[in-house]
This record gives structure tokens, sequence and C-alpha cells, in this order.
């Protein structure tokens, strides 16, 4: 794809350069524990229509570096808009830290999943004006990123797997297609996913995979296996104790490899 020819004189929320290096969530409150953690005097520079942005100062080797994260609106057109601007702002690289959109198990949590390819952008995809015989095309992390991001987690000793992501756009349709008007067809798309098993959803990581790719810019993805189906939200009690443990070792994981 060529790159296009967006500054940030066409943002309507990014109005200010943001730092060249940053992570991106969807959850506002992982955004607010994370850059807490890390950020020297943390700066809350944006937040307005679903976008938040915080930036400040990450120490490394004695060096102070800037740096920011963010949380974008959840789903692909809205978060696409949210990394269009981060990119069109000057953001060089971007890791999403987000959550995988499978079922997952306790015994799942102390791993997370390195994504190298999303497929199934179609909204955003033909709103770029994309041939529709390329729409399915896969949509690849940068390639050196992803790669620093498994020998990040090797010396952290963090289990990871690579896998393919499905983009979706309705959540709860591909976790419960039972309740669904017409469940053959979504479990037809299931069946197609499982041909690529293992594999993981998320509704946000093909749109970066493609932003990026427009401004030329480099992105990848990390996604935490947290447990989600539970009684009181997935951060509370035992389990949630250890999403956020485990969330604090995956940024660092993360930020040790956006070197």
């Amino acid at each position: 794809m060529n790159q296009c020819l967006f500054t940030i004189e066409q943002n309507i929320i990014v109005k200010r350069p943001v730092p060249e290096k940053g992570i991106v969530c969807s959850n506002p409150e992982r955004t607010l524990r994370i850059s807490s953690h890390f950020l020297e005097n943390p700066c809350m520079k944006i937040q307005s229509w679903g976008l938040g942005v915080i930036t400040g100062k990450i120490v490394r080797d004695g060096v102070n570096e800037d740096f920011f994260f963010a949380y974008a609106p959840m789903g692909a057109s809205g978060s696409a808009m949210a990394f269009h601007e981060l990119f069109a702002a000057g953001a060089e690289e971007i890791v999403r830290l987000g959550s995988n959109d499978v079922w997952v198990t306790e015994d799942d949590m102390d791993s997370l999943v390195l994504i190298s390819e999303a497929r199934g952008l179609r909204g955003v995809s033909w709103d770029q004006g994309i041939d529709e015989q390329d729409v399915d095309k896969p949509l690849l992390a940068d390639h050196h990123l992803h790669q620093r991001l498994m020998e990040s987690c090797k010396l952290s000793r963090f289990q990871y797997s690579e896998r393919i992501c499905f983009n979706v756009d309705d959540y709860h349709a591909y976790l419960y297609p039972e309740r669904m008007e017409r469940p053959q067809r979504i479990q037809q798309r299931l069946e197609t996913y499982n041909a690529c098993a293992p594999y993981c959803r998320d509704m946000e990581t093909a749109s970066l995979f493609l932003k990026a790719n427009q401004f030329g810019r480099k992105a990848s993805s990390v996604l935490q296996n947290v447990v989600k189906q539970k009684d009181g939200s997935p951060y509370e009690g035992s389990t949630g104790d250890r999403a956020k443990a485990n969330e604090i070792r995956i940024a660092e994981i993360v930020i040790n490899a956006m070197r």
C-alpha cells in the first residue's frame, strides 16, 4: 500500500505531536494502571471521543525517553480513527496491548499471544478503497518489532504463542453463537477460523496493522489471556489480581522490546 498523505493538520482529536513510541490499549483502566506504573510525571494530554493519551518519560539504562500510553475505542472503525491520528501526530512505533477474545481458562493466564498477522477487516478496508478481492488478504505485524517481542518474552521467561488474529465486530456473537438468530452462519465462520488453529480474535489489531501499513510505520499486537467469562469484573477476585499482576509484566516485556 502506498504511504498516505495525511498529516496532523487533518486530525480532529490529536492536535499536538505525540512521542514516537507508545502502547495502546482499549481498556482505559488498564492504560491508567500501566502508565502510572512506568511513566515518570504522567500527564493526560488528550481525553476526547473515547481516545485518551498519557505522555511522560520512561527510564531505560539511566536514560529518560519520551513515551506514551493511550486507550482507543473498542472496535475496528473507532480504533482505526485513533491509530490514524496517533500515526499522523508522529507515532513511529505502536504496540497494542489487548486481551484475547476467545474463551480463556485459568491455565492460560500465565501466557500471552503475539499476533503475526490479522485477517477479516472488511468495513474499514472497503472505506480505504481496497479492491474487494484484496479485502481478506493478511495484514502483517512489523517483522522486526515482532521478533523483538519474542526475544523479550524469552528473556523474561514468559510463555507466548504466535497466532493469526481474526477481526470480529460483534464480540458476543462469536462467544455465544447459539444465542444468535442465525447460529449456523457463525459456526461456519468459526470452523474456517479453526482451520488456522491455534488462532485468536480481537476487535482492534487488524485496524492497527492497516493504519501502520498506510503510514509506513511499525506496529505489533500483544494479547493477554484474561478470564472474562465469570461472575464479577475480569479484574476482580483471585483471577483479577493475577491479571493485573501479569499486565505489568507484559507491559514491561513490550517496553523492553520497543528499543
